[in-house]
């Protein structure tokens, strides 16, 4: 099966900027349609970063998040659950040198691992997006 193309993607989701709750809802179900994907391809990966920026632009204009960035709320949760990093890691599907890399500030925490962090801490997402600080 080819790859589907990022325009046939687009055609398709039709992303546009939120401003009610019913295109808040449909750029959620897309966001959830391709997290619920073993692997993305690029186009995806493309189309769900745009999708989370376009809800987070949206949700940040709704209910405004505290100024810690994503990398301190991370720990935050991380620290108050008392999760090992490598439970962590190994429940999210991710390698724990990841997780190190991003407590110690060498990475940011990609659209994907957002959305895995996201669902296992029951947050959104957006909150473990880089909003130009750090």
């Amino acid at each position: 099966m080819a790859a589907v193309s990022y325009a046939t993607l687009l055609q398709e989701a039709q992303p546009e900027i939120i401003h009610d709750e019913k295109t808040h809802s449909r750029a959620l179900a897309w966001i959830d349609r391709l997290m619920k994907k073993s692997r993305l391809s690029t186009a995806e990966e493309k189309l769900l970063e745009l999708l989370s920026k376009l809800v987070n632009d949206y949700e940040e204009t709704i209910y405004p998040t505290p100024n810690a960035s994503p990398r301190d709320l991370f720990e935050h949760l991380l620290e108050n659950c008392g999760l090992a990093h490598a439970e962590l890691a190994r429940k999210l599907g991710v390698p724990r040198s990841t997780i190190s890399e991003v407590l110690k500030g060498k990475r940011s925490i990609s659209v994907e691992n957002a959305h895995r962090l996201g669902k296992y801490f029951h947050v959104e997402p957006s909150l473990f997006l880089s909003r130009g600080q750090g």
